[in-house]
């Protein structure tokens, strides 16, 4: 509470030497879209600073991304904490070095828009793909209906090694059959925002949404 008064007071003490009434916004809205993006589909950004962001935004926007993916996957049977970690991290590597991102303004003001370019992750067909040859799947599908079956809940499911092993193999066949969408453009509003940092910069006013269509949910 006290770091938040003394940021807050040093921004006013700020605005009243300049002279400004405007509070500054650190970065760009294309830059922000950018590096949102980058750390969506690969974990981290070149473009933190120029986007505005801090380490704190960047974790927020990985665990944002993180719980989306991991969700769909615990469709199958819930994940421990270290399964989830170890999953993401494995999603991650898999796209560094193979999405590229062009993001340009489409119109500016008070609610820019951004024009992202990208190549989405084609889930449907990488989701195909994986369940073709995934003996681990069907195992981990058989496994868990069995132990629901005896009365097992989601926290005794997290905590037996068999099923969280098993669900490690599953689903990394998966990640490894990722396969991505020809480029597409997808127009995000973005939003002023304060960080973690307490500075002003650029968001995707849906964070959600660009998730989705990044990892191929739209």
């Amino acid at each position: 509470m006290f770091r938040k008064i003394f940021i807050c007071a040093a921004m006013i003490a700020a605005l009243v030497i300049s002279g400004c009434g405007e509070e500054k916004i650190i970065g760009t809205p294309d830059k922000a879209i950018l590096a949102y993006a980058e750390i969506v589909m690969t974990g981290d950004t070149a473009n933190l600073s120029a986007a505005g962001f801090s380490e704190e935004d960047k974790n927020s926007i990985r665990q944002a991304v993180t719980s989306v993916f991991i969700g769909t996957l615990e469709n199958v049977t819930p994940l421990s904490d270290a399964a989830t970690q170890e999953l993401a991290q494995m999603y991650f590597d898999k796209l560094k070095g193979n999405v590229t991102f062009a993001a340009t303004v489409k119109s500016a003001g008070d609610e820019p828009v951004v024009a992202l370019t990208t190549t989405p992750i084609d889930s449907a067909t990488s989701a195909k793909t994986a369940a073709a040859n995934n003996d681990e799947l069907i195992a981990l599908i058989g496994m868990v209906g069995k132990l629901k079956a005896d009365g097992a809940t989601d926290d005794n499911l997290k905590n037996n090694p068999d099923v969280q092993n098993l669900a490690v193999k599953a689903f990394s066949k998966y990640i490894a059959s990722i396969s991505l969408k020809p480029e597409e453009t997808f127009d995000i509003p973005c939003k002023k925002v304060t960080g973690a940092d307490g500075n002003a910069h650029w968001m995707p006013a849906e964070g959600k949404m660009l998730i989705d269509f990044l990892i191929g949910q739209k």
